[in-house]
């Protein structure tokens, strides 16, 4: 029984600390993609962003057309949505089925108890 229970607190912990270590890398990740909090990065970045306003009054429609027929090209196929759609449309069928079948037993027992 001591040793039984001496595993589950092991376990337990290790599984703790993974969780708290992961929330940990988590909130680095996200500071890092956040940037520095100091002002000489807040003043570089509104010179980056008043610099990417004007390459945006640059970049023309043929540029922004471009790129769309590009992304219209590129056709992906997604294995689970294709899986979850045929799955849906067997159960929608299966149903259907049974819903049918439920109700012609219902009327044959109507029909055998009706006068």
């Amino acid at each position: 029984m001591t040793k039984f229970m001496l595993k589950c607190f092991g376990i337990t912990a290790l599984l703790l600390f993974g969780v708290l270590f992961g929330i940990q890398k988590a909130h680095f990740e996200m500071n890092e993609l956040k940037g520095a909090s100091n002002k000489e990065s807040i003043e570089s970045m509104n010179d980056s962003l008043n610099s990417d306003d004007n390459r945006l009054e640059k970049t023309s429609s043929h540029d922004i057309k471009a790129k769309q027929e590009t992304l219209n090209k590129i056709d992906s196929f997604n294995v689970f949505s294709a899986f979850g759609q045929k799955l849906t449309s067997w159960i929608s069928s299966a149903f259907s089925v049974m819903i049918s079948v439920l109700g012609i037993i219902i009327q044959e027992m109507l029909d055998v108890f009706s006068p």
